[in-house]
């Protein structure tokens, strides 16, 4: 898209750094896909750790990473809001588009950029009635990664500048980096056994310990299972848990990964337990590999991914076998590593709570009903489509060119 001059409309992207993550990643792919029509530069605020490949990117680092302490954090704050507009005029900027909480704060706070559009992609994001109110009073306009949280910002706040925008989903992208060959030894997911997998961060949100526990029951009705997290951050409490547990050899904590995809390409289902999500890039990712899910009907986003109609089964109580995946009750928020065994059995089991229950009976279904497992898996990659990255860059330039 051009100025007036003929020259291209200059795209500023601003996300707090480039090392891991749902909304780092979109980020990155929303540069390649704008450079052919816009003069694109990505800011961030710290170079440290990046896990993904920008080159032919322009990045700038502001070089403001987080500092400790309140006092210290609102400083940041408006040091960064300055520093963007410094950069924002310099660069006659005509669009800042931000990615994460920390970046939106800064963009909003900003005044160099023509238009100022945020993104929410956490639901933890839109409870933050102050944060919500700030961006959207200061950008023109906010997306929201699903269209339940879209609904939820206009009904609690009566705001009228938010627009749904699905995640992209490059699909033969990622098909094609299955392809590759992986940067550890895969004799993990080698032989007879029926993987399960799961991805992301280590951080409460994602309820890795009800994971942990759900794996123990499938694995105590089905011996030839084992369980892959593919994620960075301190495992330490789950690889204990996998001790206390006797899972042993049968749990892999692969660390980050730049390229987690031949690892989900091996493995045969993908189960989130996720207490809270925007629109959950991983489950998108595992439909385009044509992963059968069962997933926690968390806020938001599993529901409106594996259902057609997500407002028929978003508060629906129980299991409900979606159109493209299963989901299954929302899981306790409270973290609870601690591992205990029924009493008074020969063979005792895990004492799991209702929700870990019914998520690994329908896993254990998934392994043993191989005409439901067929079924998921064809309708898998067709649903992968419906986040093409066509249709969210189509999505993108209606808002960026308000038409």
């Amino acid at each position: 898209m051009k100025n007036r001059n003929g020259t291209k409309k200059k795209v500023m992207l601003i996300t707090p750094m480039l090392h891991q993550g749902g909304f780092e990643r979109i980020c990155v792919l929303t540069a390649r896909l704008l450079q052919e029509s816009y003069d694109v530069v990505v800011v961030v605020f710290s170079m440290e750790d990046i896990a993904f490949d920008v080159s032919g990117i322009e990045v700038i680092d502001l070089n403001l990473k987080s500092r400790k302490g309140k006092i210290g954090k609102i400083i940041n704050l408006f040091r960064r809001g300055i520093r963007l507009s410094i950069l924002q005029k310099r660069l006659n900027t005509d669009i800042s588009y931000s990615f994460g909480m920390t970046a939106n704060i800064a963009n909003s706070l900003s005044f160099g950029a023509k238009k100022k559009i945020t993104a929410c992609h956490s639901f933890e994001e839109i409870k933050d009635k102050h944060y919500m109110r700030l961006i959207s009073r200061c950008s023109d306009q906010v997306l929201c990664c699903a269209k339940k949280m879209a609904d939820m910002v206009q009904e609690t706040y009566g705001f009228t500048n938010v627009t749904p925008l699905w995640n992209p989903c490059d699909i033969e992208q990622i098909l094609a980096q299955s392809n590759l060959e992986p940067d550890q030894d895969i004799t993990f997911f080698e032989g007879q056994d029926r993987v399960l997998v799961s991805m992301g961060r280590e951080d409460d949100v994602k309820g890795f310990w009800h994971l942990m526990k759900v794996f123990r029951r499938v694995n105590e009705k089905n011996r030839n299972t084992r369980l892959a997290i593919v994620g960075d951050g301190d495992f330490g409490d789950y690889q204990k848990m996998a001790r206390d547990l006797e899972l042993e050899g049968k749990v892999l904590f692969t660390g980050l990964k730049k390229n987690p995809f031949p690892y989900l390409k091996r493995s045969d289902i993908y189960v989130l337990t996720s207490l809270s999500e925007g629109l959950p890039n991983a489950l998108v990712e595992a439909l385009a590999l044509s992963l059968p899910i069962v997933s926690a009907n968390c806020l938001s986003g599993p529901a409106e991914i594996l259902h057609k109609d997500f407002k028929e089964v978003e508060s629906k109580p129980g299991v409900i076998r979606g159109d493209f995946g299963i989901l299954t009750p929302v899981l306790s928020p409270k973290k609870n590593c601690s591992v205990s065994w029924e009493e008074g059995v020969e063979n005792p089991e895990i004492k799991l709570e209702k929700a870990e229950e019914q998520m690994a009976e329908e896993i254990l279904s998934l392994l043993e009903d191989k005409e439901l497992y067929e079924s998921y898996r064809k309708n898998s990659f067709q649903r992968a489509k419906d986040f093409s990255i066509e249709k969210y860059l189509e999505g993108l330039v209606s808002c960026m060119e308000g038409l």
